[in-house]
C-alpha cells in the first residue's frame, strides 16, 4: 500500500491531537441539512433516526421509498438509482455533507459501482464534504495493529489465499479518498470504523484515532458522529475507529 500513498498523505494521518477518546456528538457541532445512502441499512438507521431527532434536515436517496413508511417531515425521499448524475446532483443541491452508510459486499460491490458517482454528482451539487463507513479491521497508512486486528487479520490472510477478500471494498474507497482517485479529487472526507452494531439508546461515541475503543457501537452514537464530522473539520481526512460508551446507570 506504501507505493501508492504520498508521505504528505502518511504525515496527515499521524498527526497527533487532544481530542483523542474524546464523546464527539452534535451538541458541539450540527449540520442544517445531509444527504443520506445506504439508509435502511443498519447502521444508515442510525444515522437517519439521529438526523430526524435532532432535526436535521435528511436527504434519503434510494430505490425502494416503502422502506420509509414512518418519516418525519424534515426527511425528503428521493427515489433514485446511485448512477443517475441529474437525480443525484438535484438531491444533493444545498446540503452541506453527504453521509454513505453503502455496504462492503464482495460480490454486489456496492462502492466500486456506485461511489464515482456519487463523488462526481457532490461536486456538480457544489458539495464537497463526505462522510463514508469503513470497518474495524480495516487499517489505515502507518498505523500499527491493535489486538483485534491482529486478530482478525490472521483469519482474513487465510480467506485471501482462496480468493475471498472482506476487506476489498472498504479498502478500494480508502484508497480513492486517500489519493483522490475514482472522482475522489476535491473531497473532504471522513471515514469511520465501527464494529459491533447495537441499538443502545444516545450517550454520545467514543472516537479513537488509532486504536479500537469497546466493541460496541450504538447505530445512534455512530450516527451522531457522522452528523457532526459533516459540520465539524476535527477529524478530515482520518478514519476514526467509534464505539459507544456505557449506558447511564439505572437509579
Amino acid at each position: 500500500m506504501g507505493g501508492i500513498l504520498g508521505e504528505d498523505v502518511l504525515v496527515d494521518q499521524r498527526r497527533t491531537r487532544d481530542a483523542e477518546h474524546d464523546v464527539m456528538s452534535t451538541n458541539v457541532a450540527k449540520p442544517a441539512k445531509v444527504a443520506i445512502i445506504g439508509a435502511s441499512g443498519t447502521y444508515g438507521r442510525g444515522i437517519l433516526a439521529r438526523a430526524e431527532e435532532i432535526g436535521v434536515e435528511a436527504v434519503v436517496i434510494t430505490r425502494s421509498p416503502h422502506k420509509f413508511k414512518d418519516g418525519r417531515p424534515t426527511t425528503t425521499l428521493v427515489e433514485a438509482q446511485l448512477d443517475d448524475a441529474a437525480k443525484l446532483k438535484e438531491a444533493f443541491t444545498g446540503c452541506d455533507g453527504v453521509i454513505s452508510a453503502l455496504g462492503d459486499d464482495r460480490k454486489t460491490r456496492p462502492k466500486t459501482h456506485n461511489l464515482p458517482h456519487v463523488w462526481y454528482a457532490m461536486k456538480a451539487a457544489g458539495v464537497t464534504k463526505y462522510v463514508g463507513m469503513g470497518s474495524g479491521p480495516m487499517m489505515m497508512p502507518g498505523e500499527k495493529p491493535g489486538g483485534f486486528q491482529r486478530t482478525v487479520h490472521a483469519g482474513l490472510r487465510v480467506l485471501k489465499l482462496f480468493g475471498v477478500d472482506l476487506l476489498e471494498q472498504n479498502e478500494w474507497e480508502r484508497d480513492s479518498l486517500l489519493t483522490g482517485t475514482s472522482g475522489a479529487d476535491g473531497i473532504t472526507w471522513v471515514l469511520t470504523r465501527p464494529v459491533r452494531p447495537t441499538k443502545t439508546p444516545f450517550v454520545g461515541a467514543q472516537v479513537h484515532k488509532d486504536k479500537r475503543g469497546p466493541m460496541n457501537c450504538s447505530i445512534y452514537d455512530h450516527g451522531d458522529f457522522c452528523l457532526y464530522c459533516v459540520a465539524s473539520s476535527e477529524w478530515d481526512k482520518l478514519a476514526p475507529h467509534v464505539s459507544s460508551g456505557p449506558q447511564p446507570t439505572r437509579k
